[in-house]
């Protein structure tokens, strides 16, 4: 069964945890308590990955592939800090029809070595619920017998939101501890004291 709908899941409980972490960082937006406000941030912390690791381990498992062969009409190409980068690209097949989109992440470390041209010829192996591809392969081309093969370890979703929604819950934490606490009522004397 294909559950890519549950991407959608992901993503909103990623919306509803901005919204939590924004009512705990500034003050009293909603009226309930510090501890509910934290307790429901990381539940939809921790529901944003695990709906997003459920669907992408049902469509690697349950997908069925399909295998294209055809030449790039574009490629856009985006750098990391660390100088990798990612690509996006859809190639025409046969009778001119163009393929899905295609997005890889990884396939170099800098930009003098993009692999991917205008005009490759390109094989890939993909996943049709989701159009992930899962190898590519270099037939013709600037980087003939170039070949890409995606990893699992390297869950683009998963784990960045972990680490951010982690820090994001130590911060709000923190920060809903040292809220000001209301200055105690006192009684002045008739004579000032």
């Amino acid at each position: 069964m294909n559950l890519i709908w549950l991407k959608y899941v992901s993503y909103g409980c990623l919306a509803g945890a901005f919204f939590l972490y924004c009512v705990l960082r500034f003050k009293k937006l909603l009226a309930i308590s510090g501890t509910t406000k934290l307790a429901l941030y990381a539940a939809c912390i921790v529901v944003a990955c695990v709906a997003w690791h459920v669907q992408e381990t049902n469509a690697d498992q349950h997908s069925p592939r399909q295998l294209i062969l055809g030449t790039v009409t574009w490629v856009k190409v985006s750098g990391h800090r660390s100088g990798a980068i990612d690509e996006d690209f859809q190639l025409k097949i046969a009778g001119g029809v163009l393929s899905p989109k295609f997005f890889i992440d990884f396939v170099s470390d800098n930009k003098a070595e993009q692999p991917i041209h205008v005009g490759d010829t390109l094989g890939v192996l993909y996943r049709t619920w989701d159009n992930v591809p899962l190898t590519v392969d270099e037939l013709e081309g600037q980087y003939p017998g170039w070949h890409h093969r995606r990893y699992r370890g390297r869950d683009p979703f998963v784990w960045p939101v972990a680490i951010v929604g982690l820090v994001g819950f130590a911060g709000a934490f923190f920060a809903s501890r040292n809220q000001e606490k209301p200055a105690p009522a006192t009684i002045l004397g008739d004579d000032g004291s």
